[in-house]
């Protein structure tokens, strides 16, 4: 497969993507492995899971890739909120 040319801004998006990548949990890390398939991305399965290299991946898979980590960002924080909205309530209610 040819390399994928990336500019300096879309590889500075790409390696802040994989720091965010360890975020994620196991279910979101099977989304972004369909994401791969469905869009028929280079990777490889060993013992210790799937591998790819973001820097080989399309930009449009990329991008789904992006939207997606951002939506789960979002939830998780939109989650943390609401967590918080609720403890505030607790300890509002037991003065």
């Amino acid at each position: 497969m040819a390399a994928v040319q990336i500019s300096k801004q879309d590889y500075d998006d790409r390696v802040e993507f994989v720091e965010k990548l360890n975020n994620l949990i196991k279910e979101e890390y099977y989304e972004i492995f369909r994401i791969l398939k469905r869009n028929n991305e280079p990777f490889t399965e060993n013992a210790n899971g799937i591998l790819f290299n973001v820097n080989e991946i399309s930009a449009s898979s990329f991008e789904k890739m992006k939207t997606f980590m951002k939506f789960c960002i979002e939830n998780r924080n939109e989650e943390a909120r609401r967590l918080k909205e609720l403890e505030d309530l607790r300890n509002e209610a037991s003065f």
